[in-house]
């Protein structure tokens, strides 16, 4: 009998592809006899050319409705089919037969009575000679596999035939049978119809072809199967739909004993898959894992309908279907051969940094040479004290405890955030476990060399000339702020200049993958919580970055999480007292800075004495003036090359590395003004130096671009304006090898005087009275329990007190009481405190504008000390112990060793808001950790990326730098679909039938295929104009601006091989010819490519 065809068009939209697709329809070999055209809802020009191409029927609704929907829809306005040999044939306003399609497709189906669905050879809508699809599969669990998917099509998979599932694109069903099972499952609106229908129709007795002779060309307009858009919000639509589909097919397939434990399981595989889509660098896959678990887990009776449904048409088992799945252990050869085609995609597209090869050890090499000789007095010590130096916590386990929320023991103690530098000590200790201080001695003599490799491979981003990087990097170590900081005891300030070229080297291509964002992100993180004054000027840099980054701009918008994190509890506890600038007050210990004129900060001195040269122009009798006009010549030539980047090639990438110094220049004047710590009586204004490395590193990048600039007569300007800048801190270096120059010194750790120390070996909490003499004439008055007060444990919410508590109040009349002879009786009160000792320190010193180093105090500061130790002398409750290194000791008999009320820390210290910080923290920190370890992508996606990448020229040796180990620009990781995916978790009969077998375990791990898409038309335009709008890469802009032609060399790529094809076992066709298949780039009509 003569086959019946009804062709059913469905149409969201117009435009060329549904045009094309109708001309297509209309120049068929062999026409259907009846065609049915949908239109659902289109806004354009589709109803117009709908009624144009004359259906037999123009059906129109006013929704979008899915394409089993409309299909549906359609067979409501035809008569029931009278015999089996009535076939519909499923279009979509994007599905463009070739003229044999329809033929071969009936030729199929003729042949073959016990043939009830067939589907075509789907190719590019672009290329016909590319594959877009070609048959579908699902594991032993169920996941669903494409067959074959882009590829070339070179006859290699014409041979396929029986197979367990075709596209709904394209599908030619007998119309019977249609009606029999339903059509699509409501459940399946997009991704998996055409398996699940195809599925059924196995499960039902019948058979499902491929027919290669017939080809239709597919745009991926998400109308019939899913959209093939590379925008960043399609795709992350298509990952959640697929993962409903996946589930919802669990649900529907599971023998009804499983339900239960499917539907329980939902949410915590969700939010298992989550972790391990983060782990992938994945994040934005996140939502739509769980968005997906939570639809299925209350998706009413859609799961219910189709159990029945699929109950009602079954007629064979689930064994009977078995052979046509793809079983484990292909998956895992599979995955073998695209994880190795993606680790030789990977190392073809990286270019190696040489750091060896290109004097980089060298650089580090001299600066750790000088790091030891500048602080050479320093070398054998354990533990270094002086300025705002001490000792970390002995014990490692009680650095962490520091962390987040909770007790801080300073003082009279109280319930607080931790500051976020305290995590940054935390790490620092942890390196040196069997000695947590020795590690600030580590980081006197590695300052210098690690500032020197980080900005070496800061400055790799922006040349490739051997001589520059290491001018960059020596230039940078040897910077007057950091010399300053070293010898002034400041470890925040220290590690925040050794930080910063290293969140530069990973900002700078931050926006190419998930991995640079994380490590990008931590490394802001820790260089903020040692410098939040540079929280204005990096907010700046960052809200420029988003602006620039395009359509990565999520990876950009990521990086602040983990310091937004660290700090919410602190700038909760500041904001709720009224202290919003507070957050900015330096970490620590608190230090006094001198007022720095605006002309000494822009030659980059903080310290308001050009580093020590008026001090030396003291001592050798030169006239103060000759410092202010030395220095300044000195420096001249680093500022001259700086500005001279504005005005020679480049000049775009100058100005943002002096828009970078100014940010450091501007944060570093306003510190000065911003007095928010106090110190005694004395109130403190911020640090300038921490904002004065930003202003270097911007420096010192204008001028390595100036020097790449002018090529190889760099040469002499490089060596002139490092040895000026070398001249110019020579005081600031030698600090330690003269009296009284610098702060810091070598000690044994003790904070306290030997005799208390011994006793809180016995007695952690032991209490000492500290008194101390102010300049002004007063006394300052303090509670130190323990050892002495540690680094980690010291806190801006100290720091930045505004007011006296009432415990405070009376803990200073107390003190005053003491250090007057008052007769006041105190012995009540130091019982209640828990005092064991009274210790009267030296008098606390006054800055001199002029000098640097150590100062000597005030005479009426020295006149309140002799009183104050003649009044303890005095006071017969207290036993004089002696003079000390740290002060006058007096001990006090509080007649027992149980530790007083007052000293003891609250069990519930912290209570539950302790708990949710930690936890929170805890959880960012450790998911950026996972995000920024590397993984390899899989072949698909290299070569698809490596296709997309424009031709480079050949790099010159004064050209623009690579970017070593970086990961090519892509598309926003969301979660293309990946082997992994397709053997993650047990869904249907065969999985309970697996249960038990060791490969299950096996089969959850790592992925390697990931979906190549290419975009209609319209879309794909879009996208581009979009990517023409991006800022390009550093190689491009330098290859752009003022380059002489250069001949070219084409870059190679690389062509990963694919994966040998699996063969299903009988009744299929299938033919091994996958094995010899490569992915080449192929050229569109645009001109570009596409893997």
């Amino acid at each position: 009998m003569y086959p019946r065809v009804t062709a059913i068009v469905v149409a969201h939209s117009g435009g060329h592809h549904l045009q094309r697709t109708l001309d297509a329809l209309a120049a068929q070999t062999r026409k259907p006899d009846a065609v049915i055209a949908v239109d659902c809802a289109a806004t354009d020009d589709a109803p117009r050319l709908l009624a144009e191409s004359g259906p037999t029927q123009l059906v129109s609704v006013q929704e979008k409705l899915p394409f089993g929907a409309a299909v549906a829809t359609a067979l409501r306005v035809t008569a029931p089919p009278s015999s089996d040999n009535e076939w519909l044939w499923l279009l979509a306003q994007d599905t463009a037969p070739e003229p044999g399609a329809l033929e071969a497709l009936l030729a199929a189906v003729e042949v073959s009575p016990s043939v009830a669905a067939a589907g075509p050879k789907l190719v590019d809508w672009e290329d016909p000679a590319f594959i877009r699809e070609l048959g579908e599969a699902m594991t032993p669990f169920g996941a669903a596999v494409p067959l074959v998917e882009n590829e070339m099509d070179q006859a290699q998979h014409d041979g396929l035939s029986d197979v367990l599932a075709v596209s709904s694109a394209g599908m030619i069903v007998r119309h019977t049978l249609w009606d029999q099972l339903g059509g699509f499952d409501p459940g399946l609106p997009t991704a998996d119809d055409g398996l699940d229908f195809s599925t059924r129709v196995r499960l039902a007795g019948f058979r499902v072809t491929l027919v290669a002779a017939a080809r239709v060309a597919i745009a991926g307009d998400g109308v019939a199967g899913p959209n093939l858009s590379r925008k960043w919000r399609v795709r992350r639509r298509l990952v959640r739909e697929r993962r409903a589909a996946q589930l919802h097919r669990r649900m529907v397939y599971a023998p009804g004993a499983a339900v239960p434990f499917h539907w329980l399981s939902l949410v915590p595989l969700a939010i298992l898959r989550s972790i391990g889509r983060i782990v992938r660098k994945e994040p934005g896959a996140v939502g739509g894992e769980l968005a997906a678990a939570f639809a299925v887990a209350f998706s009413g009776m859609r799961i219910g309908n189709a159990r029945r449904a699929l109950a009602t048409s079954k007629s064979v088992s689930w064994a009977a279907i078995a052979p046509l799945r793809i079983p484990f252990p292909e998956v895992r050869r599979a995955r073998a051969l695209k994880r190795e085609a993606a680790m030789v995609g990977q190392q073809g597209e990286r270019q190696e940094l040489d750091f060896f090869g290109t004097g980089g050890g060298w650089t580090v090499l001299v600066a750790l040479v000088v790091g030891i000789a500048v602080f050479f007095p320093l070398l054998g010590s354990s533990t270094v004290s002086g300025g705002g130096l001490l000792p970390l916590n002995s014990s490692v386990g009680q650095l962490w405890a520091n962390l987040g929320y909770g007790w801080r023991d300073l003082g009279l103690g109280f319930v607080g955030a931790a500051d976020p530098f305290s995590a940054v000590l935390a790490v620092l200790g942890t390196l040196t476990f069997w000695n947590p201080s020795f590690s600030l001695v580590v980081l006197y003599f590695a300052a210098l060399p690690l500032a020197a490799l980080g900005a070496w491979l800061a400055a790799a981003r922006l040349t490739n000339r051997t001589l520059l990087r290491a001018f960059a990097g020596l230039t940078y170590a040897i910077a007057p702020t950091l010399l300053v900081g070293l010898q002034d005891g400041r470890p925040a300030a220290v590690l925040a200049h050794v930080l910063l070229p290293w969140l530069f080297f990973a900002g700078l291509v931050a926006r190419r993958s998930w991995a640079a964002s994380a490590v990008t992100a931590l490394l802001a993180a820790a260089t903020l919580a040692c410098a939040p004054a540079l929280i204005p000027g990096l907010l700046v840099a960052w809200i420029a970055a988003i602006a620039f980054a395009g359509r990565r701009a999520a990876r950009i918008v990521f990086i602040p999480l983990p310091a937004v994190v660290l700090f919410a509890p602190l700038v909760w506890q500041q904001a709720g007292r009224g202290a919003w600038l507070s957050i900015f007050a330096d970490p620590g210990v608190v230090q006094n800075s001198r007022q720095t004129p605006a002309w000494q900060l822009a030659l980059g001195f903080p310290d308001g004495t050009l580093g020590g040269w008026h001090t030396l122009a003291a001592a050798l009798d030169i006239p103060a003036a000759a410092p202010n006009i030395l220095v300044p010549i000195l420096l001249a030539p680093l500022g001259v090359l700086a500005i001279l980047a504005l005005f020679l090639r480049g000049s775009s990438r100058a100005v943002a590395a002096l828009v970078v110094a100014l940010l450091g220049f501007l944060s570093a004047v306003a510190a000065l003004h911003l007095q928010v710590a106090s110190m005694g009586a004395t109130v403190v204004p911020i640090w300038p130096g921490t904002a004065m490395s930003l202003y270097w590193l911007g420096l010192v990048g204008a001028a390595v671009l100036a020097l790449s600039a002018v090529g190889r007569a760099a040469v002499y300007p490089a060596w002139v304006a490092l040895i000026a800048v070398a001249v110019a801190v020579v005081p600031s270096a030698v600090g330690q090898y003269i009296p009284d120059q610098s702060a810091v010194s070598a000690s044994s750790g003790s904070r306290m005087p030997a005799v208390v120390t011994a006793k809180a070996a016995t007695q952690p909490r032991v209490g000492t009275l500290r008194i101390t003499p102010e300049p002004g004439g007063g006394i300052a008055t303090d509670l130190v329990r323990g050892a002495g007060e540690t680094l980690d444990e010291q806190s801006t919410l100290s720091s930045t007190e505004r007011t006296l508590t009432a415990r405070q109040q009376a803990l200073a009349a107390l003190g005053g009481n003491l250090a007057s002879a008052s007769g006041y009786d105190a012995t009540q009160r130091m019982k209640t405190l828990g005092v064991d000792f009274v210790l009267l320190t030296p008098p606390a010193t006054t800055l001199d504008p002029q000098k640097t180093g150590s100062e000597h105090p005030t005479e009426i500061a020295k006149t309140t000390g002799s009183r104050a130790a003649t009044a303890l002398d005095a006071n017969p409750i207290l036993v004089p112990v002696g003079t000390t290194p740290n002060g006058q000791l007096w001990a006090f008999d509080r007649g027992t060793s149980a530790v007083a009320p007052a000293a003891q820390i609250p069990a519930d210290a912290g209570g539950t808001w302790r708990t949710i910080v930690l936890v929170v923290q805890a959880v960012v920190i450790a998911l950026t950790l996972l995000m920024s370890l590397p993984t390899i992508r899989s072949a698909d996606r290299v070569a698809e990326l490596n296709a997309r990448r424009p031709k480079r020229r050949a790099v010159r040796e004064d050209d623009v730098a690579v970017e070593p180990e970086d990961e090519p620009e892509d598309d926003e990781s969301i979660g293309d679909e990946s082997l992994s995916e397709y053997e993650a978790e047990p869904d249907d009969e065969a999985a309970v039938e697996s249960a038990g077998d060791d490969e299950v375990a096996q089969a959850a791990s790592d992925g390697n295929r990931a979906e190549t898409t290419d975009e209609p038309d319209g879309v794909a335009a879009d996208d581009d104009l979009r990517e023409a709008a991006e800022p390009r890469e550093v190689d491009e802009v330098e290859a752009a601006e003022s380059r002489e032609p250069d001949d070219v060399e084409p870059a190679r790529e690389t062509v990963p091989p694919t994966p040998a094809a699996w063969t299903p076992a009988a009744p299929t066709t299938l033919e091994d010819g996958l094995d010899e298949t490569v992915i080449r780039p192929r050229r569109t009509p645009e001109g570009g490519t596409r893997g």
